[in-house]
């Protein structure tokens, strides 16, 4: 264990932050690149609602406007044509609300309300694959410290050897080229610890990249305790399922929407306004209130000739409603496949265990075996290291198995929705 401390202490204890896995997938949650996405696509969403309910308003409009006119005019007083400047001003409001128009705002307005509902889950969809990204960088950290920490106890037990074997040469009891074989395997345990130190670092940075932690700073990632997790395999809690599915309603809404454009438009239109005229006979004032007038009447309007704009309108829309339908259907057989595989993949670790430990100890027995027939010069030093090469092999297996099923277990909940 010395040299696992050794190793791991690669900065001063003040600069060392330990970041449990609650808090990165907090990080998570927030930080992630998709997530900040999809946050972006509901205020989208969020304004397009607000546009969508604003049809429904009844529009009121001010209209103004002044001018002068140049020309000829007959002057009363001499009888006669002079030239004259006519000067006009003219005010008004006006208020259209629409009374029928075939449902086609209100399913507009339905349509970015689901819209709406589409982008706040599409956003815990994005959490939840954030989530999945970060328990992942920390199954490859802690895979990463498993082979570390075999791998350095490997070069306290090869070291060890390499005092038996210099004994034994120093007693005349085997040749003194295994000294130097020895030495070599203590190298070569070395070596693989650099290897796995190196792993280490980089599934460190790569987890620091994800959840944007501050560069420059040591920081430690633990595993969670190991736990036997229960959840139910229901699918529908899946947010980005539902994201699917309450975009192929919102899509089917626009289509329907689409629709409802080639019915008649029907509008009441209320106005009332006044103007002036420099030709009156009396003054500005007294004309803006003598020339007020007002109307109240329906509108009705009806598409007859657009080029086929407007069929073409449907169809893309329905076009678009039937693409994100198969999309919904295929978001969920894809869920049902990750959790197949991720209940697969757990099923086989928890297997494995059991047959690795196995594995690690029989090799001991054999290896504790061979070193004693190797003291009593009945074994080759080859064969000895032959065995604790498998030995290291197994040990690390079965650690990296330990670290795995924890992980595996936590992507599991995540693939059924309910972690």
């Amino acid at each position: 264990m010395r040299w696992v401390c050794l190793l791991l202490a690669v900065a001063p204890a003040s600069a060392q932050r330990v970041v449990a896995l609650e808090d990165a997938l907090d990080l998570a949650r927030t930080r992630s690149v998709a997530v900040l996405r999809a946050g972006a696509a509901t205020a989208g969403a969020a304004a397009d609602l607000e546009a969508a309910r604003a049809e429904r308003w009844p529009t009121v409009f001010a209209s103004g406007g002044a001018g002068q006119r140049y020309g000829l005019a007959f002057d009363q007083t001499t009888g006669g044509l002079t030239q004259s400047t006519v000067e006009a001003v003219n005010l008004g409001v006006g208020a259209e609300i629409v009374v029928f128009d075939g449902s086609e705002r209100q399913l507009r307005a339905r349509s970015a309300e689901i819209g709406l509902e589409a982008a706040r889950l599409a956003g815990g969809g994005a959490a939840q694959g954030a989530v999945a990204e970060t328990i992942r960088g920390y199954l490859e950290v802690a895979q990463a410290r498993a082979a570390l920490e075999v791998a350095a106890s490997e070069v306290e037990a090869q070291r060890a050897f390499a005092e038996t074997v210099r004994a034994r040469v120093e007693l005349g009891a085997r040749p003194p080229s295994e000294v130097a074989e020895q030495a070599e395997r203590v190298a070569a345990a070395q070596a693989r610890v650099v290897t796995a130190q190196r792993d280490l670092a980089l599934a460190h940075a790569r987890l620091v990249r994800l959840l944007g932690l501050e560069v420059g700073v040591h920081y430690t990632f633990p595993a969670p305790a190991p736990s036997d997790l229960e959840a139910d395999n229901d699918l529908e809690v899946r947010a980005d399922i539902r994201a699917a599915d309450a975009a192929a309603r919102a899509a089917q809404a626009s289509a329907r929407a689409a629709t409802a454009s080639r019915s008649p438009r029907v509008s009441l239109v209320a106005s009332a306004g006044t103007d002036f005229t420099s030709a009156g006979a009396v003054g500005f004032g007294s004309q803006l209130v003598d020339n007020r007038a007002g109307g109240l009447g329906l509108r009705v309007s009806l598409p007859v000739l657009d080029g086929g704009a407007t069929g073409a309108r449907v169809r893309q829309a329905q076009a678009r409603a039937d693409a994100l339908a198969l999309e919904a259907d295929d978001a969920r057989r894809q869920a049902a496949l990750e959790v197949e595989e991720a209940g697969l993949r757990v099923a086989a670790t928890e297997a494995a265990l059991p047959l690795a430990a196995e594995r690690v100890g029989a090799l001991e027995v054999a290896l504790e075996a061979g070193r004693a027939r190797y003291d009593a010069g009945a074994a080759m030093l080859q064969d000895v290291s032959d065995l604790g090469t498998r030995l290291v092999s197994a040990r690390t297996d079965r650690a990296v198995l330990e670290a795995t099923l924890v992980f595996e277990r936590l992507l599991l909940e995540v693939a059924r929705g309910t972690f």
